[in-house]
């Protein structure tokens, strides 16, 4: 299941580009998809499933990645909102919250 961890790193970069743009809103969008296929390359390496949540706090514990879960609580939390808010509402997000997110990403992807 490669592939998932090769679209996470995609992710990644669109996300990059995104902000670079100051697209905030599709920046959150893309942080988010990174973290939870990221995670469900994770778990599918171990249990050879992909789990049809993308509920972060689930996840995060079949990953066994509680710990970073609950060190980046905060941050978490805004990115999966960001899940269904960037794509359904018409929700800003500053600058501030959009590198502390790609902060939390990029320490995530150093685990991948």
């Amino acid at each position: 299941m490669e592939f998932l961890k090769k679209k996470a790193l995609r992710f990644y970069t669109k996300a990059l580009e995104s902000y670079e743009k100051c697209e905030y809103d599709f920046a959150m969008f893309f942080v988010e998809q990174s973290i939870q296929l990221g995670l469900k390359f994770l778990i599918s390496k171990k249990y050879g499933e992909i789990p049809k949540t993308h509920g972060f706090r689930i996840l995060f514990e079949l990953a066994e990645m509680k710990e970073f879960y609950e060190e980046n609580l905060d941050v978490l939390r805004e990115i999966e909102l960001a899940y269904t808010a960037s794509r359904y509402f018409d929700v800003e997000y500053t600058k501030k919250a959009v590198e502390k997110s790609l902060e939390v990403l990029k320490k995530f992807l150093e685990r991948l």
